[in-house]
């Protein structure tokens, strides 16, 4: 295992290189350079498992930081032949509030970006875990891992708010660890009935069915999970849900299923919606909570004045698309696909489809999304927040009040 560190302040790393000696890896297994030309030079002389980068580098020794020298090392890394790639790339930064499309070119060239602390050691245990995974390659030893299967997986398509609002949840939430080259994940537990629930949570890379279907899947595949649900915050239609409802989707579908056709020399589209369903026992569970005011009323007044309102839960039809809708017309149009539309969102479907499509034993998929809009010209983020919250502690309700039921 070799790890090059690429940082103008060293000293940053005294922990970090404490951590990783308590997992094995040696002092003079990690080389620290504090520029981009020295990190340079050492990728052309050795091939290292990792490489954690500073996102803020100077070019020499004597230069300013500047994320174009980090931008310029990567692009060479990923288009070039000049260096020896190393296996995995982390970046690491103080801040995260960088611009936006510096933020989205750092993920897509690195494995992962990492927040650096004075004050905590999330960063620490967030790095242990890709080194652990590394040093494994998800091989027989991972395998064994008494984290490798999970009895309840969540699974949301933003880390803000929706992941944020999952992991408030008083769950013991780890830092996050991969499970593959592309999927993280945060383990925690929750009691019911003084049983111990695994559980573990996600975000998707991209917003959309594909990517959620292909996190589904490997989420799935790697680890097992009895049950499978999707978190997070949607448009309602009105008349049929306010805002900071929480909807359980049933059924799923993607509302832009079918070909378009010439009719009598009009273009128009023939529909084929294809239905998915969660499973009858959980939604039986969500009912008996629906009924339960008292427990919605706590739930919303936990969260503040801020709060739209008590939040009630609404089951029925939702409608997955793949594009964010501003347009009340549109909302109009998906509902001749079924009458009784709740609500419409991005990602729900893919998740039904790869939990459906999952060689046996399947989990159980559902879904649980706060509405913070009603996808018109109103359209704002102002409830995005609560939106997330309500669905999280939704969850929450029911995991903690019923799940060792649903576990039997």
């Amino acid at each position: 295992m070799r790890i090059l560190i690429a940082d103008d302040n060293a000293q940053r790393y005294v922990r970090l290189l404490q951590a990783l000696s308590g997992i094995g890896i040696q002092r003079n297994q990690i080389d620290i350079v504090g520029c981009a030309n020295a990190a340079r030079d050492e990728l052309q002389a050795t091939r290292y498992d990792l490489f954690l980068l500073d996102i803020l580098l100077p070019l020499w020794p004597e230069g300013e930081p500047d994320v174009q020298h980090s931008l310029d090392l990567l692009l060479e890394l990923q288009e070039g032949a000049d260096h020896q790639k190393p296996g995995r790339i982390l970046g690491i930064t103080v801040d995260l509030s960088l611009a936006r499309e510096t933020v989205t070119k750092l993920e897509e060239w690195t494995w992962t970006v990492v927040q650096y602390s004075e004050s905590s050691d999330e960063w620490i245990n967030r790095i242990q875990n890709c080194v652990r995974y590394i040093v494994t390659e998800g091989g027989p030893a991972a395998a064994s891992n008494d984290q490798a299967s999970v009895d309840l997986a969540i699974v949301c398509a933003l880390a803000t708010p929706e992941l944020e609002e999952i992991l408030k949840l008083p769950w013991n939430w780890s830092s996050p660890r991969p499970i593959n080259d592309l999927v993280f994940v945060h383990d925690g537990t929750c009691l019911s009935d003084g049983r111990p629930i695994r559980v573990c949570a996600t975000s998707v890379a991209r917003m959309g069915m594909v990517s959620t279907a292909l996190v589904s899947a490997a989420v799935i595949s790697l680890l097992q999970p009895r049950l499978i649900v999707m978190c997070g915050i949607c448009a309602g239609v009105r008349g049929k849900a306010k805002i900071g409802d929480v909807l359980f989707a049933d059924p799923a579908w993607d509302f832009q299923s079918g070909k378009r056709v010439r009719e009598k020399g009009k273009a128009k589209f023939a529909m084929a919606p294809h239905q998915l369903h969660p499973p009858e026992v959980i939604r039986s569970h969500i009912e008996q909570i629906r009924v339960d005011t008292l427990a919605l009323g706590r739930m919303s007044t936990a969260f503040g004045s801020d709060a739209p309102g008590v939040s009630s839960i609404v089951i029925g039809p939702v409608a997955s698309g793949s594009a964010v809708l501003a347009d009340g017309q549109v909302v109009e149009e998906i509902k001749a696909q079924h009458r009784e539309l709740v609500g419409v969102e991005m990602e729900i479907y893919g998740l039904y489809a790869a939990a459906h499509a999952a060689c046996r034993p399947q989990p159980l998929p559902f879904a649980l999304k706060g509405v913070c809009d009603f996808a018109d010209s109103n359209k704002s983020d102002d409830s995005q927040q609560y939106a997330a919250y309500a669905s999280a502690n939704v969850l929450r309700i029911l995991m903690e009040r019923f799940g060792s039921r649903l576990l039997a």
